[in-house]
Formats: structure tokens, C-alpha cells, sequence
């Protein structure tokens, strides 16, 4: 993997974001192009709230890059994924087609729960889904989020005017849970809990 030094990565940011967040290339991908290709994946992307300016990361084929790098170089056949956060499915997707093994998938914001739905059947991923969110610990029957405009700014601390109450479920009451070996957290804010309660 190439990698660049600290003054070359200050210069090259502006330049990424110019193409990853430009709202040109958004509109074209979101109006003309509609889906997201990717190695022999392919998504539909029909959601409502996601920031045009974001539409062109499916463009450059930046979107979840970092994600998809750590995807693409650690999971195989030994992993068994459970996702927190499924977006629009590319990341579950992408988990299932590199192991080969049914997923679980969570994703609290109803409002893509279709689009998600869409993509995972289309890649002909074998999963369950929950709109639950995934607890360690049964204290707390619920739990609070705030929604935005644009899914991916999703979080549990970036406060919005949409706060919205999420039905807990406890990791104990999803059938063959101890089978999963590997948690992929792509939700903006949860991971300390992971981390701290795992």
C-alpha cells in the first residue's frame, strides 16, 4: 500500500474532498448514473436522505474507502460478521461476499431500512436484520439517537431536532449469536460502548 508522508497527506486532503464531496459529480451519480458498482456488486442507491455532495463519493468510488480497505484485507472464510450500522448494505455486502457466512445486520434509521433491504437481496447476501439496537448489557430496554438529514451523520453525541427512542436488544436473544466471531461497527458514536462492553 502506497503511503505518503504528514506534509504530503496536509496537501492532498483539500484535493480528495474537492472530488469526494463534490456536489457536480453528486448530481450527475444521483440524477444520471443512480447506482454503485463495485467488483461484482452492484447498489441501488434510492434513499432520500443522504446529502447530494455525498452522491459523488459513489462517482470516484471513495465511499466507505477506509472501511473497504479494512474489509477487503481482514475478513475470509474464518469470519463470521455481525454489522452495526448497515447503511445502504454496501459494508455488509462487501463483509458477506469476502467470508462466504449468513451476516447480522443492524440498522436503527428506518428511513434506508428498505434501501438496505434492496442491496443485500440483490448481492444475494444470505443475513438477518434487526431495526433494533445491539446491547451487551439488559439495563436499558432503549436507547436514544439522533437522526439527520443525510444518514451518515446518524450519531448518538451530534445532537438534531429528530431524536428518536430505538428498542434495545440484548446480544443473548439473537438465535446462534455465539456462532459470530467478528463485529464491524460502521455507526458514528457507538464504538466506545463496543469497546468498553464487549
Amino acid at each position: 500500500m502506497l503511503v505518503f508522508p504528514s506534509y504530503i497527506k496536509i496537501f492532498l486532503l483539500p484535493i480528495y474532498y474537492l472530488f469526494h464531496k463534490n456536489i457536480i459529480f453528486g448530481l450527475i451519480q444521483k440524477k444520471i448514473i443512480k447506482k454503485f458498482c463495485y467488483k461484482n456488486l452492484e447498489f441501488a442507491i434510492i434513499t432520500d436522505f443522504l446529502s447530494t455532495s455525498n452522491y459523488s463519493s459513489f462517482f470516484f468510488k471513495t465511499y466507505e474507502y477506509n472501511d473497504r480497505k479494512l474489509i477487503e484485507k481482514n475478513i475470509n472464510e474464518l469470519n463470521k460478521c455481525v454489522i452495526v450500522g448497515g447503511g445502504i448494505g454496501f459494508i455488509a455486502a462487501l463483509a458477506y461476499y469476502k467470508s462466504k457466512n449468513k451476516i447480522i445486520v443492524f440498522e436503527i434509521d428506518k428511513r434506508i431500512k428498505k434501501n438496505l433491504l434492496i442491496n443485500l437481496k440483490k448481492n444475494k447476501c444470505h443475513y438477518y436484520i434487526y431495526d433494533k439496537n445491539l446491547v451487551f448489557k439488559k439495563k436499558n430496554k432503549t436507547s436514544f439517537f439522533y437522526l439527520d438529514k443525510n444518514f451518515l451523520n446518524n450519531s448518538i453525541y451530534r445532537i438534531t431536532s429528530k431524536k428518536i427512542k430505538v428498542s434495545n436488544i440484548h446480544y443473548k436473544k439473537i438465535k446462534n449469536f455465539q456462532k459470530f466471531n467478528t463485529l464491524i461497527i460502521d455507526a458514528e458514536g457507538i464504538e466506545e460502548y463496543f469497546i468498553k462492553n464487549l
